[in-house]
């Protein structure tokens, strides 16, 4: 028997024994049989209980929901149309306004612009097909004041009308051969109705190359219709098309860029009337053309209400300020005269590529690992928006860069707000988890100093009170004659109804001392009268200790009597203890002399006795029976009293009222 009851323990021993280093978790240990039949391997926790027991598991997945919607909205449906280019382009057209209103950066050698409006077609009477001696004019001046390039965004005549004005055609013709010995001339390229290219008079190009001096005047225009991006490449079907202004800055012999407009650089534009460029040459006036036009860019265009407008991020035209004009875009050749300022200055705006601004909003949703107070996390919502804006700007200013200000914004906002959730689901997850671990070991009102850090553990402080002591007389003879466990089951039905009548007038237990409590009113929050509190709480404990020896009766166990002291006083509250084990309770006269009077119930066969401290208090309220001064163990000498109540009803709420006489204590009361 013995040697097989050995084997055993071995091949126990032997199944208990954890894995070599070589053998999976779980498989049959090298040396043992194989696993018994119904022996289920571990399993893994599911996700949802991790999530459950574990912050930090949650915190992993609203880190990856963040990370995913911020992803999303980078890409979906595909990038241009993403809700995030979507905010960018927003927050582009705000940071131009600003740098343009608090930082504004001038061009040197600025464009400049030559215009017709309606005030010049009232000046000139023909028809604007038949202004060809006007614009030849106007290039006449151009070569006297000889500017570096000039830029006529206005279509060649594609027709002849020398029928009407004989000489026209050549003089405009004439006009381009000698403006071209002095400067660079690039015209805008003409479009029919269908959009395809129309071929200006044979007269013209005769002194222009269609390679060189031509370019389109289309630009990009973002889903909202706003032009913010120059680029040759996205413009074109395939491969890169010519523009009017990368035609000019290639003739001067300047590289093309692409990416965003850059508003921020050059002044309010204003421009010189067509008439009055005329009016100087008329004049012989070539100091002026030199002065205002030489070495210098000279866009030549359109600035009617009814042609050629471009909605813009930012207000340039410093002749249109509001009203009908600006809702209705501003003339183009603003736009192009921009595009052409941005490369003079410091070049075009290059945005962040979709990845980097993938790994700055993976590194924001970062901040749902941080914990915040909700005060903390507002202002952070507030603050480190204007820092990124802050880094934004300095980026457009000191490197051309778009930084992705608004999806690292929005991504912020979303860590913040989604890790606010979390912690508000965790603070009431932690609540209740408190309340079900403490409610049965704390008061209430303890409970909810706890919980709402109301209860500073290293603080004491000092109080005025009123303290109950209640406990069962003669209960260690009762229990010697009852089973343990019935014993534990008397004592739980009697707190029970004990402790309900605490709390029913917002009393504190201090602390269960064996078949007896402690009980204090006016801690650790104070109330409107404490002593009336616990004058009524104790009447309404021994209407319910009567109560419940009705039922011990009944079910043949025996009646229950005991002793309650009330005293008042000022005591020292607080977590008393050790540093490692502690509860919050109270010490100092007041509770002795409370414990001690409630001694002395059974010798002067009162089941109440009350001090002095608390009938000066509330005499009024009840009816009090003088019983003299009685001697206190380590304290002076003491008055007590007792108290006559009627107690046919249950007492009321503790309102801070005093209680009527069928509940506080009729003269003709029974002595309690």
């Amino acid at each position: 028997m013995d040697s097989g009851r050995g084997r055993q323990n071995a091949n126990i021993r032997k199944d208990l024994d954890p894995p070599t280093p070589l053998q999976a978790p779980g498989s049959p240990h090298p040396k043992s049989t194989p696993a018994r039949p119904g022996l289920a391997a571990p399993q893994r926790s599911p996700v949802w209980l991790l999530l459950l027991q574990s912050a930090r598991y949650r915190q992993m997945a609203i880190y990856v929901l963040v990370a995913v919607l911020a992803l999303a909205g980078l890409s979906l449906p595909e990038p241009p149309k993403a809700l995030f280019a979507q905010l960018e382009r927003r927050a582009f057209d705000q940071q131009m306004r600003l740098l343009r209103e608090y930082s504004p950066r001038p061009v040197a050698n600025d464009v400049v612009l030559v215009g017709i409006d309606e005030s010049t077609e009232a000046v000139f009477s023909e028809p604007l097909s038949l202004w060809h001696i006007h614009y030849a004019k106007v290039l006449d001046a151009m070569r006297i004041a000889k500017p570096a390039a000039v830029g006529v965004d206005i279509v060649l005549p594609t027709q002849s009308y020398n029928e009407f004005l004989p000489g026209s055609d050549q003089a405009l013709a004439v006009s381009i051969f000698r403006l071209q010995q002095v400067a660079k001339l690039v015209y805008v390229s003409g479009t029919d109705a269908k959009g395809a290219a129309v071929q200006p008079l044979a007269i013209h190009m005769r002194f222009l190359d269609p390679a060189v001096n031509f370019g389109t005047d289309q630009q990009l225009r973002d889903d909202d219709e706003i032009a913010r991006r120059f680029s040759e490449r996205d413009l074109a079907q395939a491969g890169r098309v010519n523009t009017f202004t990368g035609q000019i800055l290639r003739l001067l012999g300047r590289p093309v860029g692409e990416g965003y407009i850059d508003y921020s650089v050059g002044g309010p534009v204003d421009f010189m009337l067509m008439q009055d460029v005329i009016g100087l040459l008329q004049r012989g006036d070539e100091a002026a053309l030199k002065s205002r036009f030489g070495g210098r860019i000279v866009l030549f265009g359109t600035f009617t209400i009814e042609r050629d407008r471009w909605k813009l991020p930012v207000n340039l035209a410093a002749f249109e300020k509001h009203g009908k004009e600006f809702d209705l875009g501003q003339p183009g050749v603003l736009l192009h005269a921009q595009v052409i300022r941005s490369h003079l200055a410091h070049g075009l705006l290059t945005p962040a590529p979709t990845w980097l601004a993938a790994l700055f909003c993976l590194a924001a949703a970062g901040c749902v690992f941080l914990r915040f107070s909700l005060g903390r996390a507002v202002i952070g919502m507030v603050l480190l928006p204007l820092l990124l804006l802050l880094v934004s700007l300095l980026f457009i200013l000191k490197a051309q860069w778009l930084f992705p200000i608004a999806a690292v914004t929005t991504t912020l906002w979303l860590a913040f707000f989604l890790r606010a959730i979390l912690d508000a689901i965790d603070s009431v997850v932690e609540r209740t988890r408190l309340k079900r671990s403490f409610s049965g070991m704390v008061s209430p009102a303890v409970f909810e100093d706890i919980n709402s850090g109301m209860l500073d553990p290293d603080a004491a402080t000092t109080a005025e009170v009123c303290v109950i002591f209640s406990d069962i007389r003669g209960f260690t003879t009762l229990s010697e004659a009852m089973a343990p466990d019935q014993v534990m089951s008397v004592l739980q039905r009697y707190f029970d109804r004990m402790v309900k009548s605490v709390h029913r007038f917002d009393g504190t237990i201090d602390k269960f001392i064996g078949d007896g409590m402690m009980i204090l009113f006016g801690a650790p929050r104070p109330t409107k009268d404490p002593c009336t509190d616990a004058v009524r709480c104790a009447l309404d404990m021994l209407e319910s200790l009567d109560e419940l020896n009705e039922e011990f009766v009944r079910e043949g166990l025996p009646k229950l009597e005991i002793g309650i002291g009330i005293n008042y006083g000022k005591v020292v509250v607080g977590n008393i203890g050790s540093t490692e084990r502690h509860n919050y309770s109270a010490i100092g006269d007041a509770v002795n002399v409370a414990a001690r009077i409630e001694g002395q119930t059974k010798e002067l066969g009162r089941r109440i006795l009350i001090t002095e401290s608390v009938v000066d208090r509330i005499g009024d309220h009840f009816s009090f029976e003088p019983l003299g001064e009685r001697l206190v163990k380590g304290h002076s000498p003491v008055k007590v009293w007792g108290i006559r109540a009627t107690r046919t009803t249950r007492a009321p709420q503790a309102t801070g009222d005093a209680p009527d006489e069928t509940a506080g204590g009729s003269q003709n009361g029974a002595t309690v």
